[in-house]
C-alpha cells in the first residue's frame, strides 16, 4: 500500500499535510482565526510524529493541550488515513469537510462516458445548512466538536483500490449542488480539480514501468498536480492532497501494458 500527502499554499498559508508509511494527515487551518495555521501544522506534525493511530490521542497530546491553555485562537478541519494490523485494512476519521473518495484500479475503462465518474464521495462533511463548521480542532472545540466520523474499509478489490483525501480548497461535498433541469433530470455539478486529478493519476498508472520506483514517483506526482491545479485556476484557497494506492492497482495497470 502506498501512502502520499501533500499541500499548496494559495492564500492564508493555513494548510498542512503529511504521511509516513503507515498513515497521512491533512488539515485545513480555519480562515477566520490568524493562528488556525499554527493549529493545523502542530497537529500534523504530532499525530505524523508519534504514529498517533486515532483522533483521542492526538487530542490528549501534551503539545496540543498546550497549545489549547496558551490562548492560541485558531483551528483546524482533520482528515487521516491509517493502516489497520490486516494488510487490506484503513481505517479513515474526520473532523469538518473536505472529502474521500475510493475508487478501484479500473476507474478509468468507461463504457458511457469519456470523464471517470466511477467513484463514490465516502466522507459526509460537518457542515451546518449556512456552511460553518460544526466539528473542528479549535481554541473553543469541545466534547461534540471533537466527536469524529470513522469508516473502516477493506481495499481488496481485484484490480486494486484507490483513496482520494483533500481539503476544501480542492472539493467538498456541500458544493456539489444537485441542479434539476427542465426534462425533470437531476445533475450533479462536478468539480474539474477532482477530474484534472484522476485523469493525470491514469496517465502516472499507465507510465508506471518499475514497482520499485513508483513510491518516490507518487510523491513527486502529488505535489506536481498541486501545482498543475494552481496553474490551471482550479484553487482559491490554500489546498491538500493525500492518496493511497494498493499494490492491486499496479498489477492491473501493468497487465493492461502487456496485453
Amino acid at each position: 500500500m502506498y501512502f502520499s500527502a501533500k499541500h499548496i499554499d494559495i492564500k492564508l498559508n493555513q494548510d498542512y499535510a503529511d504521511f509516513n508509511d503507515n498513515s497521512l494527515i491533512i488539515c485545513d487551518g480555519i480562515g477566520e482565526f490568524a493562528d488556525s495555521g499554527k493549529v493545523a501544522k502542530l497537529v500534523v506534525d504530532q499525530f505524523i510524529g508519534k504514529d498517533y493511530s486515532k483522533l483521542s490521542d492526538l487530542i490528549a497530546d501534551n503539545e496540543l493541550v498546550k497549545l489549547k491553555k496558551s490562548n492560541i485562537i485558531g483551528g483546524t478541519t482533520f482528515i487521516s488515513a491509517v493502516k489497520k494490523n490486516s494488510v487490506d485494512e484503513i481505517q479513515l476519521e474526520y473532523l469538518g469537510n473536505g472529502g474521500i473518495i475510493h475508487l478501484h484500479g479500473d476507474f478509468s475503462a468507461n463504457v458511457n462516458s469519456e470523464e471517470p465518474y466511477r467513484y463514490g464521495e465516502i466522507m459526509i462533511p460537518h457542515i451546518s445548512p449556512n456552511g460553518a463548521l460544526t466539528k473542528h480542532i479549535s481554541h473553543n472545540s469541545k466534547k461534540n466538536e471533537l466527536s469524529s466520523s470513522t469508516i473502516e474499509l477493506n481495499l481488496n478489490y481485484i484490480t486494486g483500490d484507490i483513496i482520494l483525501l483533500y481539503s476544501d480548497g480542492i472539493s467538498s461535498l456541500e458544493d456539489k449542488v444537485i441542479l434539476k433541469d427542465n426534462e425533470n433530470r437531476f445533475w450533479r455539478n462536478e468539480n474539474p480539480a477532482i477530474q484534472l486529478i484522476l485523469k493525470k493519476l491514469d496517465l502516472l498508472l499507465k507510465s508506471n514501468i518499475e514497482t520499485d520506483a513508483f513510491q518516490e514517483n507518487l510523491i513527486e506526482f502529488n505535489q506536481i498536480i498541486l501545482e498543475n491545479l494552481k496553474s490551471e485556476n482550479y484553487l482559491e484557497d490554500d489546498a491538500s492532497l493525500g492518496i493511497i494506492i494498493t499494490e492491486n492497482v499496479l498489477n492491473h495497470y501493468s497487465e493492461k501494458t502487456n496485453d
